[in-house]
Protein backbone atom coordinates (compact mmCIF):
# COMPACT_ATOMS: atom_id res chain seq x y z
CA UNK A 1 0.00 0.00 0.00
CA UNK A 2 2.86 2.80 0.78
CA UNK A 3 4.21 1.88 -2.90
CA UNK A 4 0.64 3.46 -3.88
CA UNK A 5 0.38 6.46 -1.56
CA UNK A 6 4.10 7.75 -1.63
CA UNK A 7 4.15 9.01 -4.58
CA UNK A 8 1.11 10.87 -3.90
CA UNK A 9 2.43 11.70 -0.62
CA UNK A 10 5.63 13.57 -2.21
CA UNK A 11 3.34 15.45 -4.42
CA UNK A 12 1.62 17.26 -1.65
CA UNK A 13 4.56 17.75 0.31
CA UNK A 14 5.83 19.15 -2.92
CA UNK A 15 3.04 21.52 -3.19
CA UNK A 16 3.04 22.50 0.98
CA UNK A 17 6.97 23.87 0.38
CA UNK A 18 6.44 25.62 -2.84
CA UNK A 19 2.95 27.07 -0.81
CA UNK A 20 3.69 26.95 2.50
CA UNK A 21 -0.01 25.84 3.14
CA UNK A 22 -1.64 22.93 3.73
CA UNK A 23 -5.01 23.73 2.36
CA UNK A 24 -3.43 25.28 -0.69
CA UNK A 25 -2.20 21.90 -1.40
CA UNK A 26 -4.91 20.06 -1.65
CA UNK A 27 -6.11 22.52 -3.43
CA UNK A 28 -3.44 21.85 -6.04
CA UNK A 29 -3.39 18.29 -5.45
CA UNK A 30 -7.07 18.57 -6.76
CA UNK A 31 -6.29 20.36 -10.08
CA UNK A 32 -3.16 17.92 -10.95
CA UNK A 33 -5.62 15.01 -10.31
CA UNK A 34 -8.07 16.76 -12.89
CA UNK A 35 -5.22 17.90 -15.58
CA UNK A 36 -4.67 14.16 -15.52
CA UNK A 37 -8.05 13.05 -15.68
CA UNK A 38 -9.00 15.42 -18.31
CA UNK A 39 -8.58 13.37 -21.63
CA UNK A 40 -11.05 10.84 -19.67
CA UNK A 41 -13.16 13.06 -18.50
CA UNK A 42 -13.73 14.77 -21.85
CA UNK A 43 -14.12 11.00 -22.83
CA UNK A 44 -16.58 10.68 -20.19
CA UNK A 45 -18.91 13.86 -20.97
CA UNK A 46 -19.15 12.98 -24.88
CA UNK A 47 -20.71 9.56 -23.59
CA UNK A 48 -22.86 11.33 -21.08
CA UNK A 49 -24.01 13.81 -24.59
CA UNK A 50 -24.86 10.69 -26.78
CA UNK A 51 -26.96 9.51 -24.24
CA UNK A 52 -28.23 12.80 -23.31
CA UNK A 53 -29.44 12.52 -27.35
CA UNK A 54 -31.37 9.25 -27.18
CA UNK A 55 -33.74 10.11 -23.90
CA UNK A 56 -36.47 11.05 -26.52
CA UNK A 57 -35.88 7.97 -28.80
CA UNK A 58 -35.94 6.11 -25.12
CA UNK A 59 -38.71 7.11 -24.41
CA UNK A 60 -40.70 6.13 -26.85
CA UNK A 61 -39.63 2.93 -26.39
CA UNK A 62 -40.33 2.88 -22.98
CA UNK A 63 -43.70 3.85 -23.38
CA UNK A 64 -44.22 1.21 -26.63
CA UNK A 65 -42.89 -1.74 -24.73
CA UNK A 66 -43.83 -0.75 -21.07
CA UNK A 67 -45.39 -4.03 -20.57
CA UNK A 68 -42.49 -6.43 -22.31
CA UNK A 69 -39.22 -6.27 -20.43
CA UNK A 70 -37.45 -8.09 -22.38
CA UNK A 71 -38.62 -6.54 -25.51
CA UNK A 72 -37.62 -3.11 -24.08
CA UNK A 73 -34.11 -4.04 -23.42
CA UNK A 74 -33.47 -5.66 -26.67
CA UNK A 75 -34.48 -2.77 -28.78
CA UNK A 76 -32.83 -0.42 -26.58
CA UNK A 77 -29.51 -2.37 -27.35
CA UNK A 78 -30.49 -2.16 -31.04
CA UNK A 79 -30.82 1.54 -30.52
CA UNK A 80 -27.21 1.85 -29.02
CA UNK A 81 -25.38 -0.28 -31.51
CA UNK A 82 -27.44 1.79 -34.28
CA UNK A 83 -26.06 5.03 -32.70
CA UNK A 84 -22.64 3.70 -31.64
CA UNK A 85 -23.69 4.41 -28.23
CA UNK A 86 -22.25 2.56 -25.09
CA UNK A 87 -24.54 2.92 -21.94
CA UNK A 88 -21.65 2.53 -19.58
CA UNK A 89 -18.94 5.71 -21.44
CA UNK A 90 -20.61 8.14 -19.32
CA UNK A 91 -21.55 7.13 -15.95
CA UNK A 92 -18.26 5.21 -15.43
CA UNK A 93 -16.06 8.41 -15.84
CA UNK A 94 -17.68 9.84 -13.24
CA UNK A 95 -16.64 8.23 -10.60
CA UNK A 96 -12.93 8.39 -11.21
CA UNK A 97 -12.22 10.99 -8.79
CA UNK A 98 -13.44 8.21 -6.36
CA UNK A 99 -10.08 6.28 -5.99
CA UNK A 100 -8.09 9.74 -6.03
CA UNK A 101 -10.19 10.36 -2.77
CA UNK A 102 -9.49 7.22 -1.06
CA UNK A 103 -5.69 7.51 -1.85
CA UNK A 104 -5.86 10.95 -0.14
CA UNK A 105 -7.92 9.73 2.79
CA UNK A 106 -5.56 7.64 3.47
CA UNK A 107 -2.35 10.02 3.24
CA UNK A 108 -4.83 12.55 5.41
CA UNK A 109 -5.87 10.33 8.08
CA UNK A 110 -1.93 9.13 8.84
CA UNK A 111 0.34 12.27 8.21
CA UNK A 112 2.74 11.49 10.46
CA UNK A 113 3.83 8.05 8.50
CA UNK A 114 3.36 9.06 4.95
CA UNK A 115 3.78 13.25 5.35
CA UNK A 116 6.39 13.29 8.43
CA UNK A 117 7.97 9.73 7.78
CA UNK A 118 7.31 9.25 11.10
CA UNK A 119 7.85 5.17 12.40
CA UNK A 120 5.82 3.55 15.13
CA UNK A 121 8.84 3.35 18.21
CA UNK A 122 8.72 7.15 17.53
CA UNK A 123 4.94 7.66 17.43
CA UNK A 124 5.31 6.09 20.90
CA UNK A 125 7.85 8.03 22.10
CA UNK A 126 6.28 11.58 20.76
CA UNK A 127 2.75 10.41 21.77
CA UNK A 128 3.99 9.71 25.17
CA UNK A 129 6.00 12.71 25.41
CA UNK A 130 3.10 15.32 24.40
CA UNK A 131 0.16 13.25 25.73
CA UNK A 132 1.46 11.12 28.67
CA UNK A 133 0.38 7.67 27.18
CA UNK A 134 0.50 6.06 23.97
CA UNK A 135 -1.83 6.43 21.08
CA UNK A 136 -2.84 4.52 18.42
CA UNK A 137 -0.65 4.72 15.62
CA UNK A 138 -2.99 3.72 12.99
CA UNK A 139 -6.24 5.88 14.38
CA UNK A 140 -5.19 8.34 16.23
CA UNK A 141 -2.43 10.69 13.67
CA UNK A 142 -4.79 13.12 13.19
CA UNK A 143 -5.61 14.23 17.17
CA UNK A 144 -1.34 14.42 17.51
CA UNK A 145 -0.68 15.79 13.77
CA UNK A 146 -1.35 19.78 14.51
CA UNK A 147 0.39 19.54 18.01
CA UNK A 148 3.45 17.67 16.35
CA UNK A 149 3.91 20.79 14.58
CA UNK A 150 3.43 22.93 17.21
CA UNK A 151 5.96 21.36 19.43
CA UNK A 152 8.79 21.11 16.66
CA UNK A 153 11.53 21.46 19.04
CA UNK A 154 10.10 19.39 21.84
CA UNK A 155 9.87 16.58 19.77
CA UNK A 156 13.31 17.07 17.91
CA UNK A 157 15.21 17.24 21.43
CA UNK A 158 13.72 14.02 22.54
CA UNK A 159 14.01 12.15 19.81
CA UNK A 160 16.99 13.80 17.42
CA UNK A 161 16.07 11.28 14.26
CA UNK A 162 13.50 13.54 13.90
CA UNK A 163 15.10 16.70 12.79
CA UNK A 164 14.98 16.50 9.68
CA UNK A 165 11.14 16.11 9.72
CA UNK A 166 9.14 18.38 7.30
CA UNK A 167 6.58 20.88 9.79
CA UNK A 168 3.53 21.31 8.51
CA UNK A 169 1.16 23.69 9.66
CA UNK A 170 -2.60 21.40 9.65
CA UNK A 171 -4.57 24.43 9.63
CA UNK A 172 -6.01 26.43 6.88
CA UNK A 173 -8.11 30.10 6.97
CA UNK A 174 -7.80 29.38 10.54
CA UNK A 175 -9.42 25.74 10.78
CA UNK A 176 -7.55 22.74 11.87
CA UNK A 177 -7.99 20.27 8.12
CA UNK A 178 -6.85 17.57 10.13
CA UNK A 179 -10.22 17.60 12.41
CA UNK A 180 -13.55 15.99 11.18
CA UNK A 181 -16.72 18.40 10.83
CA UNK A 182 -19.63 18.12 13.61
CA UNK A 183 -22.88 18.79 12.49
CA UNK A 184 -24.34 20.27 15.91
CA UNK A 185 -21.35 22.91 15.91
CA UNK A 186 -22.99 25.08 18.52
CA UNK A 187 -22.05 22.36 20.96
CA UNK A 188 -18.47 22.98 20.90
CA UNK A 189 -16.06 24.50 23.03
CA UNK A 190 -14.69 27.15 20.34
CA UNK A 191 -17.85 27.81 18.26
CA UNK A 192 -15.51 29.82 15.80
CA UNK A 193 -13.40 26.90 14.65
CA UNK A 194 -16.04 24.42 14.96
CA UNK A 195 -17.92 26.64 12.65
CA UNK A 196 -15.09 27.06 10.39
CA UNK A 197 -15.23 23.44 10.18
CA UNK A 198 -18.76 23.11 9.62
CA UNK A 199 -19.27 25.59 6.85
CA UNK A 200 -16.69 23.01 4.51
CA UNK A 201 -19.65 20.27 4.54
CA UNK A 202 -22.41 22.86 3.52
CA UNK A 203 -20.13 24.55 0.47
CA UNK A 204 -19.06 21.17 -0.75
CA UNK A 205 -22.80 20.51 -1.56
CA UNK A 206 -23.79 23.59 -2.88
CA UNK A 207 -20.84 23.89 -5.04
CA UNK A 208 -22.40 19.70 -5.98
CA UNK A 209 -25.67 21.59 -6.61
CA UNK A 210 -24.03 24.60 -8.72
CA UNK A 211 -21.69 22.01 -10.73
CA UNK A 212 -25.00 20.39 -11.85
CA UNK A 213 -26.72 22.95 -12.75
CA UNK A 214 -23.78 24.66 -15.12
CA UNK A 215 -23.67 20.84 -16.50
CA UNK A 216 -27.44 21.57 -17.61
CA UNK A 217 -27.23 24.72 -18.57
CA UNK A 218 -24.33 23.94 -21.17
CA UNK A 219 -26.00 20.84 -22.04
CA UNK A 220 -29.15 22.41 -22.72
CA UNK A 221 -28.44 26.22 -24.00
CA UNK A 222 -24.87 26.09 -25.28
CA UNK A 223 -24.57 22.55 -26.68
CA UNK A 224 -28.43 22.18 -27.29
CA UNK A 225 -28.72 18.37 -26.26
CA UNK A 226 -30.91 19.01 -23.41
CA UNK A 227 -34.14 21.16 -22.93
CA UNK A 228 -35.69 19.84 -20.30
CA UNK A 229 -33.97 17.74 -16.87
CA UNK A 230 -35.55 14.79 -16.99
CA UNK A 231 -36.25 12.34 -13.95
CA UNK A 232 -32.87 10.64 -13.60
CA UNK A 233 -30.84 14.50 -14.14
CA UNK A 234 -32.98 15.40 -10.88
CA UNK A 235 -32.59 12.29 -9.10
CA UNK A 236 -28.75 13.07 -9.83
CA UNK A 237 -29.10 16.73 -8.45
CA UNK A 238 -30.15 15.60 -5.36
CA UNK A 239 -28.27 12.54 -4.62
CA UNK A 240 -24.74 13.92 -5.40
CA UNK A 241 -25.28 17.16 -3.10
CA UNK A 242 -26.03 14.57 -0.43
CA UNK A 243 -23.48 12.23 -1.15
CA UNK A 244 -21.14 14.85 -0.81
CA UNK A 245 -22.44 16.32 2.46
CA UNK A 246 -22.16 13.21 4.27
CA UNK A 247 -18.24 12.41 2.75
CA UNK A 248 -17.90 15.71 4.20
CA UNK A 249 -18.78 15.27 7.53
CA UNK A 250 -17.63 11.63 8.34
CA UNK A 251 -13.95 12.40 7.00
CA UNK A 252 -11.30 15.10 8.17
CA UNK A 253 -11.84 18.33 6.75
CA UNK A 254 -9.22 18.60 4.47
CA UNK A 255 -10.88 15.74 2.32
CA UNK A 256 -13.67 18.57 2.25
CA UNK A 257 -11.37 21.19 1.18
CA UNK A 258 -10.08 18.64 -1.81
CA UNK A 259 -13.74 17.81 -2.39
CA UNK A 260 -14.56 21.55 -3.17
CA UNK A 261 -11.73 22.01 -5.03
CA UNK A 262 -12.60 19.09 -7.38
CA UNK A 263 -15.94 20.94 -7.80
CA UNK A 264 -14.71 24.30 -8.65
CA UNK A 265 -12.32 22.31 -11.01
CA UNK A 266 -15.27 20.55 -12.80
CA UNK A 267 -17.10 23.35 -13.32
CA UNK A 268 -14.26 25.33 -15.50
CA UNK A 269 -13.19 21.81 -16.87
CA UNK A 270 -17.28 22.20 -18.35
CA UNK A 271 -16.59 25.55 -19.30
CA UNK A 272 -13.35 24.32 -21.19
CA UNK A 273 -14.63 21.40 -22.58
CA UNK A 274 -17.78 23.73 -25.28
CA UNK A 275 -14.92 23.54 -28.10
CA UNK A 276 -14.67 20.38 -28.04
CA UNK A 277 -17.99 18.83 -27.19
CA UNK A 278 -19.35 21.24 -30.16
CA UNK A 279 -17.10 19.45 -32.30
CA UNK A 280 -17.85 16.11 -31.22
CA UNK A 281 -21.67 16.81 -31.86
CA UNK A 282 -20.24 18.09 -35.35
CA UNK A 283 -18.51 14.75 -35.79
CA UNK A 284 -21.43 12.85 -34.38
CA UNK A 285 -24.09 14.65 -36.21
CA UNK A 286 -22.10 14.10 -39.76
CA UNK A 287 -22.04 10.82 -38.73
CA UNK A 288 -25.39 9.78 -38.12
CA UNK A 289 -26.10 11.90 -41.18
CA UNK A 290 -23.63 9.15 -43.24
CA UNK A 291 -25.34 5.88 -41.14
CA UNK A 292 -28.46 7.19 -42.64
CA UNK A 293 -27.65 7.26 -46.34
CA UNK A 294 -25.97 4.32 -45.83
CA UNK A 295 -29.32 2.50 -44.80
CA UNK A 296 -31.16 4.08 -47.71
CA UNK A 297 -28.45 2.88 -49.76
CA UNK A 298 -28.48 -0.34 -47.76
CA UNK A 299 -32.41 -0.57 -48.11
CA UNK A 300 -31.89 0.28 -52.12
CA UNK A 301 -30.00 -2.47 -52.75
CA UNK A 302 -32.21 -4.99 -51.07
CA UNK A 303 -35.02 -3.72 -52.62
CA UNK A 304 -33.17 -3.92 -55.79
CA UNK A 305 -32.24 -7.64 -54.69
CA UNK A 306 -35.99 -8.44 -54.20
CA UNK A 307 -37.01 -7.07 -57.16
CA UNK A 308 -34.13 -9.06 -59.13
CA UNK A 309 -35.28 -12.10 -57.38
CA UNK A 310 -39.05 -11.84 -57.78
CA UNK A 311 -38.09 -10.76 -61.95
CA UNK A 312 -35.70 -14.38 -62.42
CA UNK A 313 -38.46 -16.18 -60.24
CA UNK A 314 -41.33 -14.56 -62.64
CA UNK A 315 -38.93 -15.41 -65.91
CA UNK A 316 -38.35 -18.97 -63.98
CA UNK A 317 -42.19 -19.68 -63.68
CA UNK A 318 -42.99 -18.40 -67.41
CA UNK A 319 -40.11 -20.78 -68.46
CA UNK A 320 -41.97 -23.70 -66.57
CA UNK A 321 -45.35 -22.58 -67.91
CA UNK A 322 -44.18 -22.81 -71.40
CA UNK A 323 -42.23 -25.83 -71.29
CA UNK A 324 -45.98 -26.85 -69.22
CA UNK A 325 -47.96 -25.90 -73.04
CA UNK A 326 -45.21 -27.10 -74.77
CA UNK A 327 -44.84 -30.74 -73.97
CA UNK A 328 -47.83 -31.48 -71.92
CA UNK A 329 -47.17 -35.50 -72.18
CA UNK A 330 -44.31 -34.86 -69.85
CA UNK A 331 -47.35 -33.46 -66.80
CA UNK A 332 -49.26 -36.45 -68.00
CA UNK A 333 -45.92 -38.50 -66.96
CA UNK A 334 -44.97 -36.92 -64.11
CA UNK A 335 -48.55 -37.84 -62.66
CA UNK A 336 -48.89 -40.41 -60.07
CA UNK A 337 -52.22 -40.93 -59.08
CA UNK A 338 -53.63 -37.60 -57.98
CA UNK A 339 -50.58 -35.86 -57.57
CA UNK A 340 -50.28 -34.18 -60.83
CA UNK A 341 -46.41 -33.51 -60.65
CA UNK A 342 -45.10 -36.56 -58.24
CA UNK A 343 -42.40 -36.72 -60.37
CA UNK A 344 -41.40 -33.54 -60.69
CA UNK A 345 -42.26 -30.46 -62.88
CA UNK A 346 -39.33 -30.84 -65.08
CA UNK A 347 -39.48 -34.72 -65.77
CA UNK A 348 -39.22 -36.20 -69.08
CA UNK A 349 -39.53 -39.52 -69.67
CA UNK A 350 -37.75 -40.27 -72.90
CA UNK A 351 -34.51 -38.67 -71.33
CA UNK A 352 -33.91 -41.77 -69.46
CA UNK A 353 -36.31 -44.21 -71.37
CA UNK A 354 -36.70 -47.83 -69.87
CA UNK A 355 -37.33 -51.41 -71.58
CA UNK A 356 -39.55 -54.22 -70.52
CA UNK A 357 -37.33 -57.32 -70.01
CA UNK A 358 -36.87 -59.87 -71.93
CA UNK A 359 -35.15 -63.41 -71.86
CA UNK A 360 -31.71 -63.50 -74.15
CA UNK A 361 -33.07 -67.19 -74.64
CA UNK A 362 -36.28 -66.16 -76.08
CA UNK A 363 -34.94 -63.38 -78.38
CA UNK A 364 -32.68 -66.36 -80.24
CA UNK A 365 -35.40 -68.68 -80.14
CA UNK A 366 -37.98 -66.49 -81.92
CA UNK A 367 -34.75 -65.31 -84.38
CA UNK A 368 -34.46 -69.19 -85.17
CA UNK A 369 -38.26 -69.44 -85.83
CA UNK A 370 -38.26 -66.49 -88.03
CA UNK A 371 -35.31 -67.51 -89.98
CA UNK A 372 -36.94 -71.17 -90.20
CA UNK A 373 -40.14 -69.73 -91.16
CA UNK A 374 -38.57 -67.58 -94.00
CA UNK A 375 -36.73 -70.48 -95.65
CA UNK A 376 -39.62 -72.33 -95.83
CA UNK A 377 -41.42 -69.88 -97.69
CA UNK A 378 -38.93 -69.42 -99.96
CA UNK A 379 -38.84 -72.96 -100.85
CA UNK A 380 -42.84 -72.85 -101.28
CA UNK A 381 -42.77 -70.11 -103.73
CA UNK A 382 -39.94 -72.17 -105.82
CA UNK A 383 -41.88 -74.66 -105.50
CA UNK A 384 -45.13 -73.56 -107.08
CA UNK A 385 -42.59 -71.69 -109.74
CA UNK A 386 -41.76 -74.81 -110.96
CA UNK A 387 -45.37 -76.64 -110.89
CA UNK A 388 -46.31 -73.54 -113.42
CA UNK A 389 -44.43 -73.74 -115.72
CA UNK A 390 -44.69 -78.20 -116.26
CA UNK A 391 -48.54 -77.15 -116.71
CA UNK A 392 -47.99 -74.09 -119.51
CA UNK A 393 -46.94 -75.57 -122.95
CA UNK A 394 -46.82 -72.89 -124.71
CA UNK A 395 -44.51 -69.50 -124.14
CA UNK A 396 -46.29 -67.03 -123.10
CA UNK A 397 -46.75 -63.86 -125.29
CA UNK A 398 -45.00 -60.54 -125.05
CA UNK A 399 -48.60 -59.10 -123.01
CA UNK A 400 -48.13 -62.05 -120.51
CA UNK A 401 -44.49 -61.74 -119.64
CA UNK A 402 -44.69 -58.83 -117.20
CA UNK A 403 -47.89 -60.63 -115.42
CA UNK A 404 -45.73 -64.16 -115.20
CA UNK A 405 -42.62 -62.22 -114.19
CA UNK A 406 -44.76 -60.30 -111.54
CA UNK A 407 -46.49 -64.08 -110.86
CA UNK A 408 -42.87 -65.78 -110.59
CA UNK A 409 -41.70 -62.22 -108.71
CA UNK A 410 -44.51 -62.56 -105.99
CA UNK A 411 -43.13 -64.79 -103.91
CA UNK A 412 -39.71 -63.88 -104.06
CA UNK A 413 -40.90 -60.43 -102.56
CA UNK A 414 -41.67 -61.91 -98.84
CA UNK A 415 -38.34 -62.43 -97.57
CA UNK A 416 -37.67 -58.29 -98.05
CA UNK A 417 -41.05 -57.31 -95.99
CA UNK A 418 -40.39 -56.31 -92.79
CA UNK A 419 -40.71 -59.64 -90.44
CA UNK A 420 -43.58 -59.28 -87.79
CA UNK A 421 -42.83 -59.63 -84.56
CA UNK A 422 -44.73 -63.24 -83.90
CA UNK A 423 -44.60 -65.97 -86.28
CA UNK A 424 -47.12 -65.99 -88.34
CA UNK A 425 -49.18 -69.04 -89.07
CA UNK A 426 -48.53 -70.76 -92.20
CA UNK A 427 -51.19 -71.34 -94.84
CA UNK A 428 -52.92 -75.02 -95.14
CA UNK A 429 -52.01 -76.53 -98.45
CA UNK A 430 -53.82 -75.72 -101.66
CA UNK A 431 -54.66 -78.78 -103.54
CA UNK A 432 -53.14 -79.27 -106.91
CA UNK A 433 -56.17 -79.08 -109.14
CA UNK A 434 -57.53 -75.46 -107.39
CA UNK A 435 -53.80 -73.99 -107.96
CA UNK A 436 -53.77 -75.15 -111.37
CA UNK A 437 -57.00 -73.45 -111.76
CA UNK A 438 -55.69 -70.49 -110.23
CA UNK A 439 -52.98 -70.08 -111.99
CA UNK A 440 -54.29 -70.78 -115.83
CA UNK A 441 -57.14 -67.93 -115.13
CA UNK A 442 -54.72 -65.80 -113.84
CA UNK A 443 -52.70 -66.38 -117.17
CA UNK A 444 -55.72 -66.02 -119.64
CA UNK A 445 -56.18 -62.17 -118.11
CA UNK A 446 -53.67 -60.90 -120.42
CA UNK A 447 -54.74 -62.71 -123.86
CA UNK A 448 -58.72 -61.26 -122.99
CA UNK A 449 -56.88 -57.75 -122.47
CA UNK A 450 -55.03 -58.17 -125.69
CA UNK A 451 -58.26 -59.40 -128.04
CA UNK A 452 -60.00 -56.39 -126.72
CA UNK A 453 -57.24 -54.40 -127.89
Amino acid sequence: MSIILTPFAKLLLLFYDLTGSYGVSLILFGLVIRLILFPIFLKGRKGMLSMSGLAEKQKVLQQKYARDRVKYSQELQRLYEEEGVKPSSGCLWSFLPLPFLMVLYAIVRQPLTYLLNMTQDQFNVVSNLLYGNVLDYRNQQLQMAQDVFLNHDKIVAAVPELANMPQIDFTFLGVNLSQTPHFMFWKADDIGAAFGLWLIPVISAALGVVSMIVTNHINGKVLGTRRTMDQSTRMTMFIMPLFSLWICFTLPAALGVYWIANSLFAMLQEVLNIPFLRSFLKKQEEAKVKRREEEKERVKREKQAQAEAKKKAAEEMRRIQMERKLNKSIATASREGIRAYARGRLYDPERYPTFPYQDPNDLAKQAQEEQQRLAEEQKTAKAKGKKGKKDQPNQPTKTEKPAQAAQEEKPSAAPTSAAPEKPVPQPAPVPEEEEGFVEESFLEEPEQDNDEK
